[in-house]
């Protein structure tokens, strides 16, 4: 609205000349220039006027209204759309208060008006007619006197005449409509082929630049019959049973003039691969085994509905393995198969990992089957090691001894005689030893056969039966040396290391001799020549660097000596625990699913026995199982979906308790402090969808609005720290808003006097740039106060006013003081000569007439006019008498009579 009255502001100055140089860019008018109809003011009170001659052949948004004043007051301008012939309905309306007369009026109802094509211009002026008219020959003016204002959406059936020769002063200014677009589009969604129908896909939003377009925005689909459009809100559901593949739905947005935007969504339908529902697994399997065997069944699973699933070997660990997968014979059943011959060994390949791959033709998943070998059993020996005697005297040929031995998987058993290439006897394959040639002339007194018992797999060695020989001097015989023991250095003193098993056959008395490497043994270590007990006599030291011990000793019958005895004692250190490098240890990341694995720890450990190895585990500080760590490599991930949002459920710090434990079972500890951080996985929201508020138009810049508050679940400070911004479009340039949410005007916004509703879109970022945003509808309201300090301007005037009164107030002091003690305050000569005039008070708003009939409307009279005086000196007249009248007997002028 343009109102310039005596208390005008240099911005409203400025703001009314830049009126005259608005630029349109597109649109139409319609109606006629104002200053040219402006001839006739009629007599017509309380009247409704359509002009059918004046038609829009555009449609946009209505931007301006100028029309030639000729009276103060109320009037509605107004939009009529021609439904139907010579109907008409009201389909806006927009009322304005006229400030000022005889000029042309421009007023800016706001852009939330439609101008369709064909609407009429119409005006409703609620007392004394407005908008005058020049005689023409234009003959299509419809005028209603006398009657109510329509409301929007009444309508108005012609049934009187035409109003003929008569052309309006007023004119529409259309600017053209902007095309409506979408706001979330293109986009892709990803959606299952399993979905029902009816599941929800994505909403799709629109705006129009336009406010006036927005409650009149339709949309509507084209493209893939697979999906739905429900267009009053915007959601895309599932329409059909879906196919795998990507589809298109085209998606296109029009305005009520027609103007359009087309967007497209992509769905990609994406199978349900298939599923092997019982792997992965493990079966045992006998290393025996010969024929093609079905080792396992698979259980398979498509819920795509008719997909076909097919299976197939895909690797094995080691590569090559004997397995194939192919149907269960007589079913429609895939299973995991062994070949026939596979050649199992138990002993160089004890186990084997299957991959099976399984497919649909769409997607293929792989598991695997762990297959484990049984070991095949040895045999077993049930009468050795034994002792036997017979005579020097005994035939060739003789049994001498029969082994007994089973097999638990029934194999063939074969026998041999180990370290017997010079020995009399021989073992047949059934077990039974004979005696193969003559000892009648032996000098040997016993013999000791090593007897090798096997089966395809395995082999049972060094099965003793010592055979003594009655008839000769029996040699001494020590039976279970030479050998090897371990003793550990904490063995303590007195402890047997070792029982000699020594026998004479004859019952001789027996001595021994004895021999130590190196010769500290023979500190070491003793013998009960009367037990064979092999005993410490000091305590062994790892450390001081011998670590084995040879004791020997030959035994003697006084007749023959046996073979040197040997008993080699190696000393076995005590195991130590390994070692941390560091007390603490330190690793973060941030929160993530399941599996989600650390950076490597860095764990330094040293064991002190050589060649000992460790594993990793978790002794204490995980009491909910949500960590696990790879016992080789010290890394740290999560068993379960780690969420630090909720920091009272899961925290984000863990300190846990890692040892390193030794083969042996020796452990060892550190602490590893595990920091958890927030991830920027939540966007920043507003409470609600819009926000609606009222302003009065006439408040200062800088004024506070609202507080437009988002919120971020994200815990911590990282994240959840939020950013506020003014998007560049709509009406931004009215509002800031600060880092505390806080809406505030940033410009005046006393153009929209006559009320408007402002649009501005708030973003708010987080600090990981996540971003949401949200509409604010300012509504401007007529003021409720015209207080003269509410404009600043104002106040800056009267700042100045009042200094200049404060400088005419000390003339006033030095005049007085001039006029007391000289009598006179410029000259002796009189101020002014004669007062001749009369003032009349019309009525009580203080108009007043000169006595030469000419009309005043401000309160004030000049002096000049009241009494003659035309020598320049000029003073205006109060609006009270009894002040006047004061200052009119003090200056010698004839008071003012009020008429």
């Amino acid at each position: 609205m343009i109102y310039i009255d005596k208390n005008i502001t240099l911005f409203q100055l400025l703001f009314c000349i830049s009126c005259f140089f608005v630029y349109i860019e597109g649109g139409c008018n319609f109606g006629q220039t104002p200053s040219t109809k402006k001839d006739v003011i009629e007599n017509c009170t309380s009247c409704q006027y359509i002009i059918p001659a004046y038609i829009s052949t555009c449609c946009g948004s209505l931007q301006r209204v100028e029309f030639w004043s000729s009276n103060y007051g109320s009037i509605d301008f107004q939009v009529w759309d021609k439904t139907a012939t010579n109907v008409y309905q009201l389909s806006h309306s927009y009322n304005y208060y006229v400030p000022e007369v005889d000029t042309t009026v421009t007023v800016y109802p706001g852009d939330d008006i439609l101008i369709k094509t064909n609407d009429v211009i119409g005006w409703y002026a609620n007392g004394d007619a407005i908008i005058p008219y020049s005689v023409t020959t234009e003959d299509k003016n419809i005028q209603l006197p006398g009657v109510p204002s329509f409301s929007v959406g009444s309508t108005y059936t012609l049934n009187t005449p035409y109003l003929t020769d008569r052309n309006y002063g007023i004119r529409f200014i259309v600017q053209d409509s902007k095309d409506p677009y979408f706001t979330n589009l293109p986009q892709t969604v990803t959606v299952l082929d399993t979905a029902a129908l009816g599941t929800h896909l994505y909403t799709v939003s629109y705006t129009d630049n336009n406010a006036g377009d927005l409650p009149y925005l339709t949309i509507q689909k084209t493209g893939s019959s697979d999906f739905l459009l429900d267009t009053a809100t915007g959601a895309v559901t599932v329409g059909s049973a879906l196919t795998f593949g990507t589809h298109v739905v085209n998606v296109k947005v029009t305005d009520a003039c027609g103007r359009s935007g087309q967007q497209k969504l992509s769905v990609n339908v994406v199978n349900m691969p298939p599923e092997i529902l019982n792997l992965p697994s493990a079966v045992d399997v006998v290393e025996s085994i010969e024929h093609e065997t079905l080792l396992y069944n698979l259980t398979l699973r498509d819920q795509s509905g008719n997909d076909t699933i097919t299976c197939s070997l895909s690797s094995t660990l080691p590569t090559g393995a004997p397995f194939l997968v192919k149907y269960i014979s007589g079913t429609s059943n895939f299973g995991v198969f062994s070949l026939a011959s596979p050649n199992f060994d138990y002993d160089n390949i004890s186990s084997f990992e299957v991959v099976i791959d399984c497919t649909d033709s769409k997607d293929t998943v792989s598991e695997s089957l762990f297959v484990y070998l049984i070991k095949n059993a040895e045999p077993v020996v049930h009468n050795l090691p034994g002792v036997i005697t017979i005579p020097s005297s005994t035939a060739v040929g003789t049994i001498v001894y029969a082994v007994n031995s089973t097999d638990a998987e029934g194999d063939q058993l074969g026998y041999n005689l180990n370290y017997c290439t010079a020995c009399p006897f021989t073992i047949s394959q059934s077990g039974h030893i004979f005696l193969k040639t003559s000892i009648k002339d032996a000098s040997k007194f016993s013999y000791n056969l090593y007897i090798a018992v096997s089966d395809k797999y395995g082999t049972v060695t060094d099965k003793l039966l010592t055979i003594l020989v009655t008839g000769v001097n029996s040699v001494p015989v020590v039976s279970n040396l030479d050998q090897t023991v371990n003793v550990p250095e904490t063995a303590a003193v007195g402890t047997v290391i070792f029982t000699a098993f020594v026998s004479d056959a004859d019952g001789d008395a027996l001595s021994y001799q004895y021999e130590y490497d190196p010769v500290e043994t023979m500190w070491k270590m003793s013998m009960d020549e009367s037990t064979g007990r092999i005993s410490l006599i000091e305590s062994l030291d790892f450390e001081t660097g011998v670590t084995s011990y040879k004791f020997s000793f030959t035994v003697n019958d006084g007749k023959a000596s046996a073979p040197k005895a040997t008993l080699t004692v190696n000393v076995q250190p005590r195991n130590e625990p390994p070692e941390f490098a560091h007390h603490v240890y330190h690793i973060s990341r941030e929160e993530g699913p399941s599996g989600s694995t650390f950076a490597n720890p860095g764990f330094v450990v040293n064991d002190p026995d050589a060649g000992d190895t460790w594993i990793y585990k978790i002794v204490s500080g995980d009491n909910f199982g949500r960590f696990d760590i790879d016992g080789n490599s010290g890394i740290l991930q999560f068993m379960t979906d780690y969420v630090v949002d909720k920091p009272d459920l899961m925290p984000p710090s863990v300190t846990l308790v890692i040892a390193a434990v030794d083969s042996n079972g020796a452990s060892g500890t550190t602490t590893l402090s595990v920091t958890i951080s927030d991830a920027n996985d939540k966007t920043p929201y507003f409470p609600n969808n819009q926000y609606y508020v009222t302003i009065t138009y006439d408040v200062a810049v800088l004024t506070s609005v609202a507080y437009i508050t988002a919120l971020d679940d994200d815990y911590g400070p990282t994240y959840n720290q939020i950013s506020y911004s003014i998007q560049p479009t709509l009406n931004y340039q009215y509002f800031d808003i600060d880092g505390n949410s806080l809406l505030t005007t940033s410009k005046s916004l006393r153009e929209f006097e006559n009320s408007t509703k402002l649009y501005t879109l708030i973003s708010a970022v987080d600090n990981g740039n996540r971003m949401s945003s949200v509409t604010v509808t300012v509504h401007v309201v007529q003021g409720t106060s015209n207080s003269f300090f509410d404009d600043p301007d104002t106040v800056a005037w009267f700042a100045a006013l009042m200094s200049m009164l404060a400088i005419l107030l000390g003339a006033t002091v030095v005049g007085l003081y001039r006029y007391c003690k000289y009598g006179y305050v410029f000259s002796k000569r009189g101020c002014c000569k004669s007062c001749k005039g009369k003032r009349i008070h019309s009525d009580k708003g203080g108009n007043y007439q000169h006595s030469n009939g000419i009309n005043r409307k401000d309160s004030r009279v000049s002096i000049v006019e009241w009494s003659d005086d035309t020598d320049g000196s000029n003073m205006y007249m109060p609006s009270k008498f009894d002040s006047w009248n004061q200052r009119a007997n003090a200056r010698g002028l004839p008071p003012a009579v009020e008429y």
